[in-house]
């Protein structure tokens, strides 16, 4: 009446943030049911678990079943079946609404088949049950950090060993792990359980560097008898890898390999016997390499991550029979310019960079001792240093493990997690 917008504005987020409470209100419960409609469609309502939109739905129509029942399928499309566990929709398909309507019915029986496949790539979970965590794999171990909370949570074991060339990929929400003897496997977020994947192999027999661009996957191979790199782009359609293009730039093995945008970074790696500064990018769009400025230090596996503009490289060994680095820098895309920055605590190589919430993290790879590196570090731009952050558990389960990690950084549900026991320290 007013046209008090501010106070729309923190009215609707106060009711998002506290839809539970809010729905059981007998102001809700007496709305019509194209107003409950818009509440629950709405992609910002924060709930526990998915599962209770559905219990909402039901305690409306109760209200009224007689009259409100005929809303039932209007407001059932909502729910986001694709977030509800497998024991509660075998529990929703016996549901006396969902069963008198074929609609209904229909989707649950397709809900039902598509556990820990692609459909439930179609749906989005809402803001309120997004969580992003810190997923660490070695071995077959799988542990997911929240760096809020300083906890370490123990995830379903992979299907097979992975080795120190394994590469963790997020795609669409779901992990994606490359090791270079084994099939490809996916692990769901949503069911906490890992998957073969027999359609998507290792693109090549040898070593090659995996990652995701503009929704797509693509492989970077090195054959250093030929001095050639090939790009290859997986095809959905035909299940296999298509080579884009094969030339003799960008062909050095041990570079760190980072996607930002449509291009593809290719940093360091061994160039004439030993490790370079060089650096160089590839276009996705022209399919083409274009030259960039050199790194400020030669080093070959290397490890980096793109956020906010920036390229960001860690790490890796000075020269093919050297040392550990611990030296980090940071490429400027608009500037085309590197700069040193802040050391880590302790060199590695090999390892994982991940931004979360704008903060970068490193976890994994080998120290200067060739062990492999259980601590996890974090950087404070403001300080320009880095800071050791936390451990990864896994001695706490296998006190005499000795395969190195890998990290990436992952969406869950906070109803999953909520299920997960917390890994003491």
């Amino acid at each position: 009446m007013y046209q008090c917008d501010e106070l729309i504005t923190n009215t609707r987020k106060f009711i998002h943030a506290n839809f539970s409470s809010v729905a059981e209100m007998d102001e809700f419960l007496n709305l019509e049911a194209k107003e409950v409609e818009r509440w629950i469609s709405s992609n910002d309502i924060s709930v526990a678990v998915e599962a209770d939109v559905f219990e909402i739905v039901l305690k409306w129509i109760e209200q009224n079943k007689s009259e409100r029942k005929a809303a039932f399928e209007q407001l059932f499309r909502h729910v986001r079946l694709a977030f509800l566990s497998r024991d509660f929709l075998l529990d929703v398909v016996t549901n006396e609404l969902v069963e008198e309507n074929f609609d209904c019915f229909k989707l649950i029986s397709k809900a039902l088949k598509r556990t820990a496949s692609e459909e439930n790539l179609l749906q989005s979970p809402r803001k309120g049950l997004d969580t992003r965590a810190i997923v660490a794999c070695g071995g077959k171990y799988t542990f997911c950090y929240l760096p809020e909370k300083d906890e370490w949570k123990r995830l379903a074991d992979g299907l097979t060993e992975r080795n120190d060339d394994t590469q963790m990929i997020n795609y669409r929400d779901q992990l994606y792990a490359f090791p270079s003897v084994y099939k490809a496997e996916r692990y769901d977020p949503v069911f906490d359980c890992w998957s073969t994947l027999d359609h998507l192999k290792w693109p090549t027999k040898d070593p090659a560097k995996v990652t995701v661009i503009r929704g797509e996957f693509y492989s970077l191979e090195f054959d250093t008898s030929s001095r050639k790199s090939t790009i290859k782009r997986f095809n959905v359609e035909r299940c296999s890898w298509q080579t884009v293009l094969s030339s003799r730039e960008g062909c050095r093995s041990g570079s760190c390999v980072v996607a930002a945008g449509h291009h593809l970074y290719v940093c360091g790696g061994r160039l004439e016997g030993d490790f370079a500064a060089i650096a160089e990018r590839f276009d996705t769009v022209e399919n083409k390499w274009e030259d960039i400025a050199s790194m400020q230090q030669a080093r070959g596996h290397a490890f980096g991550v793109a956020t906010e503009g920036k390229i960001f490289v860690a790490g890796g060994r000075r020269g093919y029979w050297g040392s550990c680095l611990k030296t980090c820098e940071m490429f400027q895309i608009s500037t085309n310019e590197w700069q040193l920055i802040g050391c880590l605590k302790a060199p590695r190589e090999n390892g994982s960079m991940m931004c979360l919430k704008g903060t970068l993290f490193v976890l994994g790879g080998s120290s200067v001792n060739g062990e492999n590196d259980l601590n996890v570090e974090c950087f404070d731009p403001t300080e320009d240093k880095w800071m050791e952050k936390t451990t990864i558990p896994v001695k706490m389960i296998c006190g005499d493990y000795k395969d190195s990690f890998t990290g990436c950084v992952l969406k869950f549900s906070k109803g999953v997690l909520d299920k997960l026991d917390v890994v003491k320290k």
